[in-house]
């Protein structure tokens, strides 16, 4: 099975082709995301996790076009981003927009660590079925490779941080299948 991980960062993933756009990440090739240096229907599965929030949103619906050109007929996309509805809701029970900002406006660490997009599930699966996907469900990141070769990547953020046996999960954690 051919993978590719999307803006890998510094979490590479083994027997995965791990993809980033920056010199100091953890990818083995270095390129713009936005437009993939790969033949269609190259790989049978693609991962991002914290990734297609940095898109605005007039345009993260073509990336996910261009991400589904990659992915071979029925292979699968793996898509991690903060959810938008958890957030609101530990919100409005903590009254803590601290611990909340990193989620929805990034880390703004670098020119790219900036959200340009906020995502609850309907509105992230409408975009994925735009895109060419159907079958979208959430998935358990425990059953997924980055659990299964424990990587611990923003999949798995918690509030309280790291908090993964008690804690609520910050993420909208979706599969889909390719079907156009």
């Amino acid at each position: 099975m051919k993978k590719l991980q999307v803006g890998c960062g510094p979490k590479k993933l083994p027997d995965y082709i791990n993809i980033d756009i920056l010199e100091d990440s953890e990818a083995d090739v270095l390129a713009n995301i936005t437009s993939l240096p790969f033949k269609d229907n190259s790989f049978d599965l693609l991962y991002s996790s914290s990734v297609i929030e940095h898109f605005g949103r007039r345009e993260w619906v073509h990336i996910l076009a261009e991400w589904s050109r990659v992915i071979k007929p029925l292979g699968k996309i793996y898509i991690s981003t903060p959810n938008f509805e958890t957030c609101a809701q530990h919100y409005i029970q903590t009254g803590n927009l601290d611990e909340l900002v990193g989620l929805i406006m990034g880390g703004q660490k670098d020119e790219y660590d900036w959200h340009g997009m906020i995502y609850d599930f309907k509105t992230l699966k409408n975009g994925l079925i735009e895109a060419g996907f159907g079958q979208v469900a959430p998935y358990d990141w425990r059953e997924f490779d980055v659990g299964i070769h424990s990587v611990d990547d923003f999949s798995q953020a918690y509030l309280p941080h790291m908090d993964k046996e008690n804690g609520k999960l910050m993420m909208l954690n979706l599969v889909a299948t390719k079907i156009k």
